[in-house]
């Protein structure tokens, strides 16, 4: 099979995300396996415009303003040079609009939505742009085939107006062979990981362990990521005269950010907004109890008071709360390390690929 893949960046990129890690994990296995994937991303500073990457052939393009019109211009003779069976436009930021220009086999793949969080994100004229462009969704892609992480996800899209039976549910998955526990005792730090955004809730996490530090003085935070909320972040910090409790590692290699999690007391999972959150999934297979936002997507990922604790979404007060019970109650950290290891086994990459190509092989039959 060849498939053509449309995304915003590649995993090369300096402002690569969690979808296009998650890209990258689906679509090179397929590689292996004798199938044909092609990528068309954002270009950026110093990138070769053609690369391979894991078996994955990348051609990149453009930059942040130009590659969506990019798309929509060259979707056409792309097509007729490479002639894919399945066409895939990952929809995680603005659209491509790849129905109006490609009407073959066609897959949405799709995270979340931001619907009006949005605006808690972006100043207003991005905010309404993005608000608008999902509201497109009805129009464009409402007669589509999507591929989606969650449960919650899809009923986004449900509420948008597309068929239920046009939503294929495909969970991402982690690398069980290197996401695993190690012995010993938890070190008394909590860890947080992501892209430093508003909208995932950062401060949020600064907030709980001011809470938390009367009850447990020595106790630290450590901030996995970076992002362009970074500058707030360190001035919060500064402000609070949080220098010397919360580290930030800045990016890290996956062996750093497995080491970290392996010892860490509590993953804390504060984003406002998630399409499934893999990081949970991840401190689960590394023994990692976790405490996480009561919100879309990570109410998929966290099977509450068993492999994990939600907190009433954005109460600070209840999130300290549930690290604490944690931090305090051994018997409870064993039982949600015990029945989150057992719940990330239920997740793999190889899973994630072997159902994604599957579907894709569905889509195309039905479009015969």
């Amino acid at each position: 099979m060849k498939i053509l893949i449309l995304n915003w960046r590649d995993v090369k990129h300096p402002r690569a995300g969690g979808a296009d890690y998650r890209l990258q994990h689906v679509y090179a296995p397929l590689t292996r396996q004798g199938h044909e994937v092609i990528l068309y991303s954002c270009a950026f500073p110093g990138c070769d415009a053609e690369d391979h990457i894991d078996g994955i052939e990348v051609h990149r393009l453009g930059n942040d303003v130009t590659f969506a019109f990019l798309c929509m211009l060259k979707l056409r003779s792309w097509v007729k040079k490479h002639q894919p069976d399945v066409v895939v436009e990952d929809l995680n930021k603005l659209p491509f609009y790849s129905p109006l220009v490609y009407k073959g086999p066609l897959v949405i793949q799709m995270h979340h939505l931001w619907r009006k969080s949005i605006f808690r994100e972006a100043f207003f004229p991005v905010a309404l742009l993005v608000w608008l462009s999902e509201e497109m969704i009805r129009l464009v892609y409402r007669k589509c085939r999507f591929s989606v992480v969650s449960e919650s996800t899809k009923r986004e899209l449900e509420q948008m107006g597309v068929a239920p039976e046009c939503i294929k549910t495909i969970y991402n998955g982690a690398d069980l062979s290197r996401y695993q526990p190690i012995e010993g005792e938890k070190e008394p730090y909590i860890i947080w990981i992501g892209r430093i955004q508003k909208y995932k809730g950062v401060l949020d996490a600064c907030e709980v362990l001011e809470r938390l530090l009367p009850d447990f003085p020595k106790l630290k935070l450590i901030i996995v990521g970076d992002g362009p909320y970074k500058s707030r972040l360190e001035e919060y910090i500064e402000r609070r005269g949080l220098q010397k409790k919360i580290r930030l590692t800045g990016f890290i290699s996956e062996e750093e950010k497995i080491s970290l999690l392996q010892r860490a007391a509590v993953h804390l999972q504060s984003s406002y907004k998630e399409g499934w959150g893999l990081s949970v999934i991840e401190a689960n297979a590394c023994g990692c109890p976790v405490v996480a936002n009561n919100t879309t997507g990570l109410c998929d990922s966290v099977v509450d008071g068993e492999s994990g604790l939600l907190y009433d979404y954005c109460n600070l007060d209840d999130a300290a709360n549930k690290v604490k019970s944690i931090l305090s109650h051994s018997e409870l950290q064993v039982r949600l390390i015990e029945n989150g290891f057992r719940r990330a086994a239920e997740f793999s990459w190889d899973r994630n690929s072997r159902e994604m190509i599957e579907y894709l092989e569905q889509v195309i039959q039905e479009s015969v």
